[in-house]
């Protein structure tokens, strides 16, 4: 019997690589794993001597750019024979966004069920790939530069739902943000409009626009574009107008024509907030790109929104609390969570009043839920801050069978007051469900002892606070 023939690519330094497999395939090339655990090999798909003298150029310059401390899978040598193509990393238990898009999309056609959606790790967990992936981008942009091709087939996540990690690769498509002649590519129905009308190269902007577009497909398995005019019209002409930005989206309240025809419906699966960003996006964004949300203003709606997730122990479904609501109503299954089930922290700044033990409580309106058998990390920053993101957790807070588990983080305090009555700790203290009244809620804060530089600067720390009850 004859043997099938190993595949070998080599790079510059004449080290080979057989390829075991293809794992995805863009505009550009195609993304084969390795024999090499961890080791990915990305060949390009083109014979054309422009466009791999360009190409081959690109990855020298993205092999020259620091971008150290970026969840990003970068090339990491040049594959030169028989092929061109490039080297790159990735750790292992990854799976493609794509591929969790296809599972849970499936179970929905074809068996009219979210069973899949809740599978692949509910609404909770596409909202945190969906932060970690706007985080990932944020500061992208922050250092100058543009990803260019974001879609589902470019971002690989935990195939393990209980963990949302997060790897961007086809990184050969960076490039500065504002670089005249600078890279085109994207992937149909993932582009911006003027990127797929040819009016313009990839930037910060074109990303955000895309990244909005995957966003809203992966928690609504549907595009945002595609709603009845594309369902009952030709094929490939409405859906190049759908591409072009030539159709209004599904949920513009001002047109209607091409209304959402299928999916879960966006109110089950976005709060007020991403809703607000999804339609900036689409109406004013669409022919105004500067108008389009950032991904920093991404990053911190979508951390919210993970943030205020109430967990449904009937059906399994996460929904968002509702603060005008005194019980909570899962929009699912219509079931109601019990209050001992969640515990609601919101934060408020504190300052001295005209007498001398009045305290003003001022709410930011910030709440973040704590469901029974999870843990919150909280900072002595400001909520969702820049310092909020950046800054080591100070301590971290868990709900077990109703009682709230306080633990400072190793060289942290914090205090916890009551009534007017205030005590520091170093260690873990527990508050029992027996104590807890609406009447007297807690106010909480924490800090690195190292950190304070003098009593102002503690007593700036202590202004904010989170308060519970």
């Amino acid at each position: 019997m004859k043997k099938n023939k190993k595949r070998i690519v080599y790079d510059k330094q004449e080290n080979e690589y057989e390829l075991t497999g293809k794992i995805g395939e863009g505009g550009q090339g195609i993304v084969l794993s390795t024999s090499i655990e961890g080791v990915l090999v990305k060949i390009l798909n083109s014979q054309d001597e422009l466009k791999k003298e360009k190409w081959l150029k690109q990855i020298e310059w993205t092999l020259n750019q620091n971008l150290s401390g970026l969840n990003l899978a970068l090339p990491l040598a040049q594959i030169v024979k028989p092929r061109i193509g490039y080297v790159m990393e990735l750790m292992d238990g990854l799976t493609s966004l794509q591929d969790v898009l296809e599972e849970s999309y499936l179970g929905l056609v074809e068996e009219q069920s979210i069973a899949k959606y809740l599978e692949t790790g509910g609404l909770r967990r596409r909202l945190k790939i969906l932060s970690k992936i706007a985080k990932t981008l944020s500061e992208l942009h922050s250092r100058g530069y543009a990803y260019g091709d974001i879609s589902p087939a470019n971002i690989f996540v935990s195939e393990n739902v209980l963990y949302s990690e997060v790897w961007l690769i086809d990184c050969d498509n960076l490039c500065f943000n504002e670089k005249q002649g600078s890279t085109h590519v994207f992937t149909p129905g993932y582009g911006a409009p003027e990127v797929v009308k040819y009016n313009s190269n990839v930037n910060c902007l074109t990303d955000a626009w895309s990244f909005a577009v995957m966003a809203f497909e992966l928690l609504t398995h549907q595009h945002p574009f595609k709603g009845k005019l594309v369902d009952d019209g030709e094929p490939e002409l409405v859906e190049q107008q759908a591409y072009e930005g030539d159709l209004p989206w599904v949920y513009n309240e001002e047109n209607c024509s091409n209304e959402s025809s299928g999916g879960i419906d966006l109110a089950l699966v976005a709060n007020t907030t991403i809703q607000e960003l999804f339609s900036i996006c689409f109406t004013d964004g669409m022919k105004s790109p500067h108008n389009r949300p950032s991904l920093s203003k991404w990053r911190d709606s979508l951390q919210e929104a993970v943030d205020q997730l109430i967990d449904c122990d009937m059906c399994g479904a996460n929904y968002f609390y509702n603060a005008d609501l005194d019980k909570q109503i899962c929009t699912i299954c219509e079931s109601t969570t019990p209050s001992e089930q969640y515990l609601v922290f919101q934060q408020v700044i504190c300052s001295q009043g005209q007498a001398e033990a009045e305290i003003n409580v001022f709410p930011v309106n910030n709440p973040r839920v704590l469901n029974e058998g999870n843990t919150l990390d909280f900072s002595s920053s400001p909520y969702n801050s820049e310092l909020w993101f950046s800054n080591e957790a100070s301590m971290s807070i868990s709900l077990v069978e109703g009682n709230v588990e306080i633990i400072p983080n190793e060289g942290a305090v914090f205090e916890i007051n009551r009534n007017e009555q205030s005590s520091e700790f170093k260690t873990r203290k527990r508050v029992p469900q027996s104590n807890r009244s609406k009447s007297a809620p807690y106010h909480l804060v924490s800090w690195f002892e190292d950190e304070i530089e003098d009593d102002e600067h503690l007593d700036l720390v202590k202004s904010y606070r989170w308060t519970f009850s």
